[in-house]
């Protein structure tokens, strides 16, 4: 159906139809509602990719994360290609950037130079949060849009966030330490030096759930490197020593060098290990039961819904309903992983409608 054979149809000229679908004021509101009308009827959809043509506008999106953990980002960047494969045939353009997780200086060159190389809105995953605040807001200030996805900013004056609960997903983990383990025990807790806001989030949330459960107890809590590479050599030292622990939880990207220290010192019994993210590393420390779960926050949903929505304010001037999106927390164990690792794409689950 064409705005042609609608004009025809009424007996008006297509240059009616065409402000009446473009809201338009110069219209008779009886002819209005005549078109819309006949649009009902007729079932007419837009066809937005003749419609870019027209107004050969483009849209030129940025998507900036940091380094690591490299497997998650993966899964963000599949995520944002697919929004792009979609959006490809509306003139939209989409340029994803890696920034050193040890460098957040990059983000922050990045955020200030973009807009004035012809970019019309921005997704980030704030490495450092405080070091970014301040400008996200004076690019929204000048109406310039940036949706945060990841790591919250919670004063960050942006579109919308999309990302994880972290106060929910400490919660979780706590709740999934009270049944892994039943009995009196004490837990260890690895994090940062460096405080990040969504690592602490995890374990104000972790404290809040174990406070309810008398027989769990936090022992002890260690801090290491952003890029996790003091995390195996520490562990060892320390567990060969203090080998009592029933529980660890793995704040940060971490899991794979805990287990591998826990392996090399063969503690008997295991303990109980529960971390984030999910690499194929990881599935396979599930599958022979050294990591007893754990916890996914949708990265392929926080890469494709932040372009999408991006896109359709740019162009549409719609905002999303709220400006806080979290995704589903996700528990995975062993019986389950393979259903979360390396599983195809079907890409019309994730298709944005108008009404989301």
């Amino acid at each position: 159906m064409t705005t042609s054979e609608i004009a025809e149809k009424l007996g008006i000229s297509r240059g009616t139809v065409s402000r009446v679908l473009n809201n338009h004021p110069n219209v008779k509101e009886e002819t209005r509602q005549k078109v819309l009308a006949a649009i009902r009827e007729m079932n007419y959809v837009p066809n937005e990719t003749a419609r870019t043509l027209i107004m050969k506008k483009i849209y030129r999106i940025a998507v900036i994360v940091f380094s690591q953990p490299a497997f998650f980002w993966a899964q963000v960047e599949n995520g944002v290609n697919t929004a792009r494969s979609d959006l490809s045939s509306q003139g939209v353009v989409v340029d994803y950037f890696v920034t050193d997780i040890l460098k957040p200086e990059q983000q922050l060159e990045l955020i200030q130079t973009l807009p004035g190389q012809g970019y019309h809105g921005i997704v980030i995953a704030p490495n450092d949060p405080q070091m970014l605040a301040n400008e996200i807001d004076k690019l929204s200030d000048n109406g310039f849009p940036v949706v945060i996805i990841n790591v919250e900013i919670p004063t960050a004056n942006q579109l919308c966030y999309i990302g994880c609960d972290y106060i929910q997903s400490g919660i979780l983990a706590g709740e999934l330490f009270s049944r892994f383990l039943s009995v009196e025990s004490d837990i260890l807790i690895l994090t940062l030096k460096d405080p990040v806001h969504a690592i602490e989030q995890r374990i104000t949330g972790l404290r809040k759930e174990l406070s309810r459960h008398d027989h769990l107890n936090i022992a002890r809590i260690e801090r290491f490197r952003r890029d996790s590479s003091d995390v195996y050599d520490r562990l060892v030292s320390m567990l060969s020593c203090s080998p009592e622990y029933q529980g660890i939880y793995v704040s940060f990207d971490a899991l794979v060098q805990t287990v591998a220290a826990v392996s090399h010192l063969n503690l008997n019994p295991v303990p109980v290990i529960i971390g984030y993210d999910l690499s194929e590393e990881i599935c396979t420390h599930l599958k022979n039961r050294k990591i007893a779960a754990t916890i996914c926050h949708e990265p392929f949903n926080q890469g494709y819904f932040a372009v999408k929505i991006l896109h359709r304010f740019l162009s549409k001037g719609i905002a999303p309903s709220s400006s806080l999106i979290y995704n589903k927390l996700e528990v995975v164990m062993a019986s389950n992983a393979k259903y979360y690792l390396n599983e195809p794409l079907r890409t019309e689950m994730f298709q944005m409608t108008e009404t989301v």
